[in-house]
């Protein structure tokens, strides 16, 4: 049922030559059943008594990184994998907030025990590789095939609002239906204030997988609202049809997950009434200076396209100085505009991803005789926008211009 990547049987035996038990669990569980694409793999260790031997017999297979020591984790990295092994541990809440949390180390926790502390049933399945048994104490497995999504335990389901969070991304991901018992404990979390203890930061990263993971990015957005998530991002409703955009713009990827994320962003902000409301929506998520500035730059342009029939060449190069092309016409198309001609156009002009290079600098100022001065940017301006003008469109003809353009300003 669960394949195991044969890199690992090395470092498998080893474990198991101390003694040790090790278990598949996690994503890693969930991913394998659905046969989507293995990136991390989490390894549960039992029968090893402290963190210290964990560490020994895993030291020869990779780099150890000890930044998860406290949570009982270390990381392992490889050529193919990061492994994330862990001790079985328990969770006591003591604080507010997602890291108030008292670990719990016990080697000798059976793996139900240590899966009580799991956000969801589908998050809650093992493979014990040494006996090859598939575990899976909360019937993970038939939620799975049911595309039903419901919390593990509800007494540690309420002790971390952000798992309402991930319940929102993993419906979208996966196609996934909350029960009802979900969606009312998530209710009742959202509005008892429950989710202001929770970093932007850790947020975004929901957010972040739920768009740029999602076939359907609606199938979780929707649930903002259903589960009363909407209390703390009114933003995020389906205002002039903006769940469909996104679900369109799922098939327009660019694949860069940095750029795609700016652009769904983006598309979400042209439905905001002005740039201050782009800004408090970024803000409740983000403090990452380049995303804003990317997505004020898309909010900004906004309307350069309203109107194809009336853009000359000139229009489309000086706007090509401003914002790359190819993104805002992304957006266009994500809304079902037809932005063929005007894709045409720009891929003629060479101006679709980036900007005309300038076929004039200071270097052929100078070569006419002038000295370096303030007056070499004005210049150098006027030569660039007549470029656009398409006055010259060869180096020679911009010398040209250049020199009947000096006769009149001298």
């Amino acid at each position: 049922m669960i394949e195991i990547p044969k890199f690992l049987a090395p470092l498998l035996n080893a474990l198991q030559e101390k003694g040790a038990s090790a278990v598949l669990v996690g994503g890693f569980v969930r991913d394998s059943l659905l046969g989507e694409a293995l990136k991390d793999i989490d390894i549960e260790v039992y029968n090893i008594d402290d963190f210290e031997t964990m560490a020994e017999i895993l030291k020869p297979f990779g780099a150890l990184n000890f930044v998860g020591k406290s949570f009982g984790i270390l990381k392992l990295s490889t050529k193919e994998f990061e492994i994330d092994f862990s001790l079985p541990r328990l969770e006591k809440k003591i604080a507010s907030g997602h890291k108030g949390f008292e670990i719990l180390l016990d080697p000798k926790l059976s793996f139900q025990e240590a899966a009580q502390r799991r956000d969801f049933t589908i998050n809650a399945m093992g493979y014990d590789v040494n006996s090859d048994t598939f575990l899976d104490p909360f019937c993970g497995y038939k939620d799975l095939k049911n595309k039903r999504l419901t919390y593990v335990n509800k007494k540690s389901f309420v002790e971390d609002p952000l798992r309402v969070l991930r319940a929102v991304q993993f419906c979208a991901r996966f196609e996934l239906t909350c029960s009802d018992e979900l969606i009312e404990l998530s209710r009742s979390l959202c509005e008892n204030g429950a989710i202001k203890e929770l970093p932007k930061e850790r947020i975004f990263e929901e957010l972040c997988k739920l768009l740029l993971k999602s076939k359907k990015p609606s199938r979780g957005l929707t649930l903002f609202e259903t589960l009363h998530l909407t209390r703390y991002f009114p933003e995020i409703l389906d205002k002039n049809g903006m769940f469909a955009s996104l679900d369109s713009f799922v098939n327009l990827k660019t694949n860069d997950d940095k750029r795609d994320l700016i652009l769904m962003f983006g598309l979400i902000s042209f439905h905001f009434k002005n740039a201050q409301e782009v800004d408090e929506f970024i803000n409740k998520f983000s403090n990452e200076i380049e995303l804003k500035k990317e997505v004020q730059k898309l909010y900004m342009y906004r309307y350069s396209f309203a109107d194809m029939k009336i853009l000359s060449d000139y229009d489309i190069l000086l706007l090509s100085t401003k914002i790359k092309i190819q993104d805002l016409l992304l957006i266009y198309e994500a809304q079902g505009v037809d932005i063929s001609k005007i894709k045409a156009r720009a891929s003629e002009l060479g101006v679709l991803t980036c900007k005309p290079k300038a076929l004039l600098y200071g270097r052929d100022l100078i070569a006419l005789g002038l000295t370096p001065s303030k007056q070499f940017s004005e210049i150098l301006e006027s030569a660039y926008d007549a470029q656009l003008q398409q006055l010259f469109q060869s180096a020679d003809e911009a010398k040209i211009w250049l020199e009947n353009h000096l006769k009149t300003i001298c």
